[in-house]
């Protein structure tokens, strides 16, 4: 059944733009931040730690798929972003600051935003390289298990 479950996701990311796979990831970490801040809540630590660590991933897959050289200073801003929110994740898994949380919601749904506004022409360079490195690019975005 996991076979079947996992074939199935990997031929769904398959077919997904460059610019959907992305919003699909922005929408993980926040649903995992809502699920970290109710584990807080249950005083679950162990919970709250996984969903943080997802959330972990997802940035940093974010962050490594960036290409500097073609994406220029936008790639640089949006690196700059994916390294603050990852800083503050390793601040919410030490203090678990609820306040913390909030922010980073605020953040990554506005670079949600930013992307659902994007033109899908104008990510057609995003998607060329991506359907050059798309193995690597399904095999990582599984891994995140959003």
């Amino acid at each position: 059944m996991r076979t079947g479950l996992a074939n199935y996701q990997k031929n769904q990311v398959a077919g997904m733009s460059q610019k959907d796979l992305i919003l699909l990831l922005h929408n993980g970490a926040l649903k995992f931040l809502d699920q970290a801040r109710e584990e807080l809540a249950k005083d679950n630590v162990e919970g709250f730690a996984d969903r943080v660590e997802r959330i972990h991933r997802i940035v940093q897959h974010l962050y490594t798929t960036l290409d500097f050289d073609a994406g220029g200073e936008i790639a640089e801003k949006l690196g700059s972003i994916y390294s603050f929110i990852i800083s503050q994740l390793y601040i919410v898994n030490s203090t678990r600051s609820v306040a913390i949380i909030e922010d980073l919601k605020e953040v990554i749904s506005n670079l949600k935003e930013g992307w659902q506004e994007i033109d899908s022409e104008a990510t057609a360079g995003v998607d060329s390289y991506a359907e050059r490195n798309n193995e690597s690019r399904m095999e990582k975005a599984l891994s995140v298990q959003v």
